[in-house]
């Protein structure tokens, strides 16, 4: 496990230096807007639909806020060892989050550093007798993280932001069979990709 982190780890840090040394032998021809709409892309593979907005400020810092809903884990479940019969509703939970950026080289252009916090809250609904017994199954995730990011503009609006983050997962999970949550902390890794609009 702590391979193949090491070597995602690598990955990232190699992509995000060849995108810096290749925009930087080009000189910025204009001056980048301060505020920035995105959609994520990588979250949907754990079942995480979201949009932020990202407000520059002066000294090359920034705040990103991101609003949206989960469905269900799906990343989780393709990789579960574990085989279950059980089948429930999946309900749409919430999803947010905040960032702090640093910008050390460009007011909002090239690389960052971040400091963030998500949280993710899933949910199911079993039913059983013909609906006359329901049992509420959740798993509450509370992400703190830190991370390092780039942003690839390929115009004076368009561009690309990509992250690799580090951190924990603080989870709170009531499963189905269970009366009591269950608490647990876990490492957590993330690559982040988004598409974004500077205006």
């Amino acid at each position: 496990m702590n391979k193949a982190v090491g070597n995602n780890l690598s990955c990232l840090f190699f992509t995000l230096a060849v995108f810096f040394f290749t925009k930087s032998t080009n000189a910025q021809t204009f001056n980048l807007p301060s505020n920035y709409l995105k959609i994520s892309v990588a979250p949907i593979f754990v079942g995480e639909v979201n949009f932020n907005y990202e407000r520059l400020f002066k000294k090359k810092i920034s705040s990103e806020l991101g609003f949206g809903f989960v469905t269900d884990n799906y990343l989780k479940s393709f990789l579960s060892e574990s085989i279950t019969s059980k089948s429930g509703k999946t309900l749409i939970g919430p999803s947010v989050g905040g960032v702090f950026k640093y910008y050390p080289f460009s007011k909002g252009d090239e690389l960052y550093l971040c400091a963030e916090f998500k949280y993710r809250r899933y949910r199911k609904l079993y039913s059983q007798d013909g609906g006359s017994i329901t049992f509420y199954e959740y798993t509450q995730r509370m992400i703190p993280r830190v991370g390092v990011g780039y942003h690839y503009f390929m115009d004076e609006h368009l561009f690309i932001d990509f992250s690799g983050n580090l951190g924990l997962v603080f989870e709170k999970s009531r499963q189905y069979g269970n009366d009591l949550p269950i608490n647990d902390i876990k490492l957590n890794f993330g690559i982040g990709l988004k598409f974004g609009y500077a205006f």
